[in-house]
C-alpha cells in the first residue's frame, strides 16, 4: 500500500492548510484597507484637479486677471530704531 497515508500525515496537512487560509484572510483584510486607502486618495486627488482646474479657468477666462500682481510689488520699510531701557531692580 504505497498510496495509503498516516493520520498524522493527514493531521499536518490540514493544519498547513488552515495555516494557509488563516494567512490569506489576513492578506485579504491588508489588500481591503490598501484598497479603502486608494480610494479615498484618489477621490481627494480628483478633488484637487477639479479645484485646479476651476482655478485654471478662472484665470483664463476672465478678463479682470490682467492685473493680478499689480499690488504685489515688495516695498523697503525703513529699520524701527529701539531705544534701550535699564530695567530696575524690584525686591519681592
Amino acid at each position: 500500500m504505497a498510496d495509503s497515508i498516516s493520520v498524522e500525515q493527514l493531521k499536518e496537512q490540514q493544519e498547513q492548510l488552515l495555516q494557509t487560509v488563516n494567512n490569506l484572510i489576513s492578506q485579504k483584510s491588508q489588500l481591503e484597507d490598501q484598497l479603502e486607502n486608494c480610494k479615498v486618495t484618489l477621490s481627494t486627488n480628483q478633488g484637487a484637479l477639479q479645484y485646479a482646474n476651476a482655478l485654471i479657468e478662472a484665470c483664463t477666462t476672465k478678463s479682470d486677471v490682467d492685473n493680478v500682481g499689480d499690488g504685489n510689488v515688495a516695498e523697503e520699510i525703513d529699520p524701527v530704531v529701539v531705544e534701550e531701557v535699564d530695567a530696575e531692580e524690584v525686591e519681592l
